[in-house]
């Protein structure tokens, strides 16, 4: 119950539903109870004298209170039914919404496959305990209170023959429900990793063809697959004793009333009509007990996976407004970081990184693979959050800044692009619903995916496919770069944004460029000094800190890290084009 509690603020806004479905219940019962009453005094009248006219009425009366728990069976179904499904719909929701506000550091330890299992049949499993479950537990309940009254009215020695085998049933149940609900639980988390390895191979495909490993990875499925089906079966043999032993239970009593009541009626104790309505009763009681294990099933179903739901909707994000964030603020774009320092667990990334930033100007970070570029970039927009120091923007701390504000007035370009398996135009227009055709093909222009849109089928409506599969390295990174240029930003940043694209559509893109960050704050990281050489200042990064800072002039005429880098890379460039002139030498 500690799990299925969280629902009840769900089911709250369904208070007149509910109320109806119990009610349809009370009256279900009222017309089942009622039968072998009507089902008695025929047989009684028929033992006197019984006419045809007179059994014609019982007939009616009979098939009148069939029609009548019928219909009310229906309302209670349909009702309480919906209200799951509206349920699901409000978890699933509410679920959703709560993911879309945990930070990074959430998704770094929980597997994609595992989530789309909690949203998917873990809330399944709610559902159903709170449609077909409730809708047996309430009807369960009110039957076995009614009728046990009724049948102690009848005959209180057969009532307490019948009652004596009844909590064997309990007893059993707390035995074994947690071992159930355990199981269970267990069944659920190997379905989040069936789907995590499903959702991991299918989204890795081309790697997985390129190194050729599709029998490996189909034999490692199997194994978790089977570690599934194990899971799986040791649960249902433990719930498949619930059903017999339910059966068993009611045989037992149905024996021993036979016995005592048969030897009442031989007395002239009862009547024989009493004796068939006592039975009816107690067959009525049967449906009623094999149903509470099939409830009992479905509520450790249901409080496990509950449970799983209940451990994504507890968690907090890490990154969040506070009491300290400020009520409102407008960014203009100055950026300061004062002695800022990183840990990812026990290494340190960043260590004591001070420089500013000024509004309206350009600052590049470059420094080889590893150095912690991209890190700092994420801190502005409160990506990763500063183990040390302080990032300001405007002279306030980013983490006063309001999370929806400070976000809003970047555009961020990372250095790992996705897209949305949505239409090219889609994906440019993503968190810009309002543009014009006229803005998008500005940013278009300036990104230089406007050169391509011609081999696109169906131009800025072609699908581009999973994580836009159909389109190049370089392709996707333009993307991207349009989608950020198209926010009318007043920071943007540039996350080593054009790594896949050539040399030549990178001079293209540059040249755009400084129309728009004349207008606003950007930062670029890059791995090319070509990318960077134009900007207002320049900051080197190694291992983890400020190396140098300054103008691509000053840097290299300090003679530092830069200008070895610079060199360097002016070598590269040279050895390539001798390659490419050797190549048109032997081709002559």
């Amino acid at each position: 119950m500690q799990n299925l509690r969280h629902v009840l603020p769900y089911l709250r806004r369904h208070k007149l539903r509910i109320g109806i479905g119990v009610i349809a219940i009370l009256a279900g019962t009222f017309f089942g109870v009622i039968q072998p009453y009507i089902l008695r005094l025929a047989i009684d009248h028929l033992q006197k004298h019984l006419t045809g006219g007179e059994l014609l009425r019982y007939v009616l009366l009979f098939l009148g209170a069939a029609v009548g728990q019928s219909i009310f069976a229906f309302v209670q179904r349909s009702t309480v039914n919906r209200v799951s499904r509206f349920l699901e719909y409000d978890l699933r929701n509410a679920a959703f919404r709560h993911l879309q506000a945990l930070d990074q550091s959430f998704y770094g330890e929980m597997h994609t496959g595992d989530l789309m299992a909690r949203l998917t049949n873990d809330l399944n499993a709610v559902r159903q305990f709170v449609g077909m479950g409730m809708i047996s537990l309430i009807s369960t309940i009110i039957m076995l209170v009614v009728v046990a009254i009724l049948m102690l009215i009848i005959n209180w020695k057969l009532a307490l023959v019948a009652f004596a085998v009844l909590p064997f049933v309990s007893i059993t149940m707390a035995v074994v429900s947690r071992t159930l609900q355990r199981r269970y639980r267990l069944v659920q988390d190997q379905f989040g990793h069936v789907s995590t390895y499903a959702q991991e191979n299918f989204s890795g495909i081309r790697v997985v063809k390129a190194f050729v490993q599709e029998d490996l990875e189909i034999e490692a499925f199997g194994r978790t697959n089977e570690e599934y089906v194990t899971r799986n079966l040791s649960y249902v043999r433990l719930s498949g004793i619930m059903w017999p032993l339910m059966s068993f239970v009611v045989g037992i009593a149905l024996a021993l009333v036979l016995y005592v009541g048969g030897t009442e009626v031989a007395n002239r104790e009862i009547s024989t009509g009493e004796f068939v309505q006592f039975n009816a009763y107690l067959a009525m009681l049967a449906w009623p007990m094999i149903a509470l294990g099939w409830v009992i099933n479905m509520f450790q179903q249901g409080a496990a996976s509950m449970g799983r739901v209940m451990e994504v909707m507890t968690r907090r994000p890490t990154i969040r407004d506070s009491g300290r964030t400020l009520g409102s603020i407008q960014v203009h774009g100055a950026i300061q970081f004062r002695h800022v320092g990183v840990k990812y667990d026990d290494v340190t990334v960043l260590e004591d990184v001070s420089f500013t930033v000024e509004p309206g100007t350009t600052v590049a970070i470059v420094g080889m693979t590893g150095v912690g570029k991209t890190t700092l970039m994420s801190l502005v927009p409160r990506v990763l959050e500063a183990d040390e120091g302080e990032v300001l923007i405007d002279g306030v701390n980013v983490r006063r800044i309001p999370l929806e504000t400070l976000r809003g007035a970047i555009g961020y370009v990372p250095q790992d692009t996705f897209l949305f398996s949505a239409t090219l135009r889609e994906n440019v227009m993503f968190g810009v619903r309002d543009a014009t055709e006229q803005e998008v093909s500005e940013a278009l222009e300036t990104s230089r995916l406007s050169k391509d849109l011609e081999q696109f089928p169906r131009g800025l409506d072609t699908i581009v496919g999973e994580r836009g599969v159909s389109l190049s390295g370089g392709q996707k990174q333009r993307t991207s770069l349009a989608r950020a240029v198209l926010r009318d930003p007043t920071i943007l940043i540039l996350d080593d944004a054009m790594s896949s694209v050539d040399t030549h559509t990178q001079a293209e893109i540059l040249s755009r460029l400084k129309r728009v960050m004349e207008q606003r704050t950007t930062l670029i990281t890059a791995m090319r000094i070509s990318t960077v050489k134009d900007a207002d200042k320049i900051v080197v990064l190694h291992a983890g800190r400020v190396a140098e800072q300054g103008t691509h002039r000053e840097l290299l005429l300090n003679d530092g890290l830069y200008a070895r880098m610079y060199r360097r890379e002016l070598l590269q460039q040279e050895l390539e084009v001798d390659d490419v002139v050797s190549e048109l030498v032997e081709d002559r």
